[in-house]
């Protein structure tokens, strides 16, 4: 039945029964499982209205007897983090295309969030939270990139870690990267792309004219690195504004307009 939220509550619990009973829940939108306090998440290929401020609101008070979620996963982890005073680790695994950099973003935004309430940013203006967010978009300008499989791969793994003072506000953070797959950047298979800066930083150079000249830039038909696979956009994504995305991220981290054109 699709009411059975957590999967330990069958009666026999066996590979057959697991997926039959995720399938059916998949099929009335209820993408969320638990398995005890693992959470089973299956990408629904589409938007759904899971993640609005309302329901941060409502995990953010507490998660008991509530629907499985990713943000309860994230309000457990930072609840116990303040109660138990330990280290708190999520792992978030799953193949290309699971969902796995989304669920990122997800516990990223819930403990931004909770962090902005819990104090410290009454005098940062929320700066620190924001920067936690910023690094995002940027990590995947240049690590990500289309696949056959996935539109937004991530081609390297990350251990990110948020620090928290004693009242639950964010004091840092940092992020490991492993394994960036660097062949992409001179070689990519048919209907794959490179990495989505190359693209952000031509379609960018269209509207800006003076970035344009000063890096010799043209449309992306005309480079190796850009036009050898036969896919050169992603439909309903604009690389124009996500461009203006990284830049903004950018700014928000204090790149300096010389660092940036260096990056450029």
């Amino acid at each position: 039945s699709s009411q059975v939220d957590n999967l330990i509550n069958l009666s026999d619990l066996n590979e057959n029964a697991i997926l039959h009973n995720l399938r059916i829940r998949y099929k009335e939108d209820q993408i969320y499982t638990y398995v005890s306090s693992i959470l089973i998440s299956v990408n629904p290929f589409k938007l759904l209205p899971l993640y609005t401020p309302e329901l941060l609101d409502f995990y953010r008070l507490g998660t008991r007897d509530k629907a499985p979620h990713i943000f309860a996963i994230a309000c457990n982890s930072y609840q116990n983090m303040l109660s138990d005073r330990k280290n708190q680790s999520v792992v978030i695994s799953g193949e290309s295309g699971a969902g796995k950099s989304e669920a990122t973003k997800l516990i990223l935004q819930f403990l931004a969030d909770v962090s902005t309430r819990a104090g410290s940013s009454a005098e940062s203006g929320g700066s620190l939270e924001q920067q936690v967010l910023a690094a995002n978009p940027i990590m995947e300008a240049f690590g990500n990139a289309k696949t056959v499989r996935n539109n937004n791969s991530s081609r390297f793994g990350k251990l990110i870690t948020v620090r928290f003072d004693n009242n639950g506000s964010i004091t840092g953070g940092l992020i490991i990267n492993y394994l960036l797959e660097k062949t992409r950047v001179v070689r990519q298979s048919a209907g794959e792309r490179n990495y989505h800066v190359f693209y952000q930083l031509l379609a960018g150079a269209e509207a800006d004219t003076a970035l344009k000249a000063e890096l010799s830039l043209d449309s992306p038909e005309m480079f190796t690195f850009t036009n050898q696979s036969g896919v050169i956009y992603i439909e309903n994504l604009s690389d124009e504004k996500e461009f203006e995305e990284v830049r903004a991220a950018m700014d928000t981290l204090n790149f300096s307009r010389e660092d940036q054109m260096a990056v450029y």
